[in-house]
């Protein structure tokens, strides 16, 4: 009989949540447990960074599982999405039982957030060099199924994504320029990494085309790159 890992809840990413933004609806039996979910500012402020801190235990090795998201997208004044989707993975060599941390921010919002990149329409491309530390990184496609590859050359206990995107809606253009600063306990280790995502079913209702172009650097705790992914998603207008 499968578990569910973890759970978590989304109320709402703006100031005017009346309750706390991001909650833990999981159950007795995760495999996630004695879970402690922050998020500091709440609810958040584009005028003030937030740091969002998710702590727990897992009682096995996590290698695979099902990811089921349930989402409504409000940005730009003219994006308006809700995405529902399903999809299997694996992941090698996984991740260990035992404590677990990840830490994002602190992160300061531009004045426009813009859009999340939750389709899979569009391209997205490796421009990194032989220097990032995520070497031979491999990505292939086939069907409903992804499966990315990759070598890493040093263990990673933080990172710094970097990025810089250009969103565009109707008449609306926005640069969406901003540091997330990334911590993990346990660090990523080094070595080799696979990964492979099969999409199981997804349902996206959206009234206006977007697209979203730029790239995300991604930097390790010593400044040095670690990979570079070049983003080209044309979104079109559908209802499902």
């Amino acid at each position: 009989m499968p578990y569910q890992v973890i759970g978590l809840a989304l109320v709402s990413l703006t100031s005017f949540a009346s309750s706390a933004s991001v909650k833990n609806c999981g159950g007795p039996h995760d495999h996630f447990s004695n879970v402690s979910i922050t998020l500091s500012p709440d609810p958040i402020s584009r005028a003030t960074p937030f740091t969002l801190t998710i702590a727990g235990s897992l009682d096995e090795d996590h290698i695979g599982g099902t990811l089921d998201v349930d989402l409504e997208v409000h940005a730009l004044r003219v994006v308006d999405k809700a995405v529902k989707s399903q999809s299997s993975y694996t992941v090698s060599p996984g991740f260990a039982k035992g404590p677990m941390r990840l830490e994002i921010g602190p992160v300061t919002l531009p004045q426009d957030p813009g859009e999340a990149l939750s389709d899979s329409s569009g391209d997205l491309k490796w421009c990194g060099s032989s220097a990032d530390h995520l070497k031979d990184v491999s990505a292939s496609t086939s069907g409903e199924v992804t499966m990315i590859t990759g070598s890493l050359d040093e263990d990673l206990p933080s990172i710094v994504a970097n990025v810089d995107l250009t969103v565009r809606a109707l008449f609306v253009k926005v640069p969406l320029k901003l540091q997330v600063p990334v911590s993990f306990s346990p660090a990523i280790s080094k070595g080799d990494w696979k990964l492979t995502v099969k999409e199981l079913t997804q349902t996206t209702q959206a009234l206006n085309p977007v697209k979203v172009e730029g790239q995300v650097v991604i930097d390790d705790r010593e400044h040095q790159q670690v990979t570079c992914l070049s983003v080209d998603n044309l979104d079109r207008a559908m209802v499902v």
